[in-house]
């Protein structure tokens, strides 16, 4: 049988075939790698806090679980997104850039409008928690509306 050569993938589309895969095991990783963090925190955290809830001031961990633990927040954290800003083009790139920044604004803003209100009474005390999730949201709130302007 012979093969069509109009039937077979140009090499931009064998580039975004490539690449999607490549995006897609990134983020099989990222998601196996927050479940085992999850899963492993839920199992070895000792005290009455809650790791999710923010409540850690109670909880303890084993040393060298503690050090396990900082390695795979340092990984799933730092080093695959740092990876991956290597392996998406500029336009991306910047969508997520521009993402960041917008959740360090957030952050940067947040924090002292969250204590004014504490200080007021109309707000519990901020959190370290509390901040990671005023970081986290503004960013996937700004890359969400980035991505629905196109």
């Amino acid at each position: 049988m012979t093969v069509n050569p109009d039937l077979l993938p140009g090499p931009g589309e064998a580039r975004s075939r490539q690449r999607r895969k490549r995006m897609t095991i990134y983020y099989g990783v990222s998601i196996a790698l927050g479940f085992a963090l999850g899963f492993g925190l839920a199992n070895v955290e000792q005290g009455d806090g809650n790791f999710v809830l923010g409540d850690i001031e109670s909880l303890t961990l084993d040393p060298a679980v503690a050090v396990v633990v900082a390695l795979g927040f340092l990984i799933g954290l730092l080093v695959l997104p740092a990876w991956g800003y290597t392996q998406i083009d500029e336009h991306q790139a910047r969508t997520n850039l521009i993402g960041m920044a917008a959740g360090c604004q957030v952050t940067i803003a947040g924090y002292p409008l969250w204590a004014a209100l504490a200080m007021g009474g109309l707000a519990p005390m901020p959190t370290a928690f509390g901040v990671f999730l005023l970081a986290f949201l503004g960013m996937a709130a700004t890359f969400g509306v980035l991505k629905l302007r196109g």
